[in-house]
Parts: C-alpha cells; structure tokens; sequence
C-alpha cells in the first residue's frame, strides 16, 4: 500500500516537474495588433501559440462611440500617471527593458506613436524618457519604432503591429533584479501602505457609525 502510495506521488511530481519545466523553456509566440485613434475605432487583437494550444484575444471588437469618449477624457490622467511613475522608476525601468529586450526573440515589430500633456515641458520630459527606454529596441533590424511628440495640443494614440517569442524561463532574474531595486522596492511598500490605509479609514467609519446602534 505505501509502495502505490509513493510510486504514485513520484508520478505526479514528475508530471507536474515535466509541465513546469516546459512552461518555463517552450518559449510562449506573440502575434498583435493595437492600435488607438480619436478618428476610429480601437483595435486590439492578440494571438497567443504555445506548442499546440492556440488564443486569441480580441478585445475592442465592438467599442461604441460612448466609450471613445471616455477613453478620450482619461487619456490625460492615463499618461500623467505612467509619467509620474516613470520618472520616479526611470532607471530601473530602462535597465529592466535593455535586460527583457536581449531575452525576446523578436520576428517583426513595428510601432507608431503620437503623445502629448498639458504642459510642452513635460511632453519633452517624456519623449527624452521614452527614446532612452526604446534605444534598446532600435538596435534590431525587424524592429521600427516612430515617436511623434506633439507640443501644442494633448494627444494620444498609437499603432502596434508585430510577432515575438518569449521563454518565461529567461525572464525569471530580469524581474528578481527589478523587484530588489531600492526604487521600486520604495513604490511597492508606498502602493501598499495607501491601500491599507485607505481601506483602514474606510472600516474605521463605518465602525463609528455603528458604535451608536451598539452592533
């Protein structure tokens, strides 16, 4: 009885070593299309091939012209706030993305992007952010990126096209190291503690308000 026993948990530990190590070494197969225009619909389709297994994600099929509008109004609070973080995590973000891009198999990548805040200074900001995080990606030959800043007026909209493949395996020490970094180590806890906090006050006043009832 234990001799099954064991024989049986070996064979299910073995599965499930076999399965893991082939999600982390079989590299996972992008093919995209985003795409994002105040003149016309969103687009944003995804196919995802792993050995066999096929998905495809299609996610602004059927967007109506309500939604464009919303998009449109919180598009400026959007790109401030990638912005604010982006400029306390530039470092280690431009390390991150030059660690990532030499573990992506990259087939064909091509990306179009217009962008502009309120304010020109920050749109300069942003854009010199940007080039530096992307000069990783220029050194590629099947990869073509176009910023277009625009400084009189806010803006947003971007087109992305392309195929990659990515091995989970090889991205295993490029997060670690990002994650250990003092920086967004810093964030992190930040996050953290807002929401504790937050949801503290919350609970604490809905207390208050029952304490007179006494229950």
């Amino acid at each position: 009885m234990h001799l099954s026993l064991l024989i049986f948990l070996l064979l299910v530990i073995s599965t499930l070593t076999l399965a893991l190590m082939l999600l982390l070494w079989i590299p996972f197969v992008f093919r995209f299309e985003l795409k994002r225009d105040p003149d016309s619909d969103p687009v944003q389709r995804i196919e995802m091939r792993w050995l066999f297994l096929s998905h495809v994600i299609d996610g602004f099929a059927a967007t109506g012209q309500e939604d464009r509008r919303e998009e449109k109004e919180d598009a400026k609070m959007d790109i401030k706030r990638i912005f604010e973080l982006f400029r306390t995590l530039y470092r280690p973000v431009t390390t991150l993305a030059r660690r990532v891009v030499q573990k992506i198999d990259f087939r064909e990548i091509s990306c179009r992007a217009t962008f502009g805040l309120d304010d020109p200074a920050d749109t300069g900001m942003l854009s010199g952010f940007l080039y530096a995080a992307f000069v990783p990606l220029t050194r590629y030959p099947a990869i073509s990126i176009r910023l277009q800043p625009v400084f009189h007026e806010p803006a947003f909209a971007y087109c992305v096209r392309g195929s990659l493949g990515v091995t989970v395996g090889r991205m295993i020490i490029p997060a670690i190291r990002f994650l250990c970094d003092s920086a967004v180590r810093g964030v992190i806890v930040g996050r953290i503690r807002g929401s504790l906090s937050s949801s503290g006050g919350v609970l604490g006043r809905g207390a208050r308000k029952r304490l007179p009832g006494g229950c």
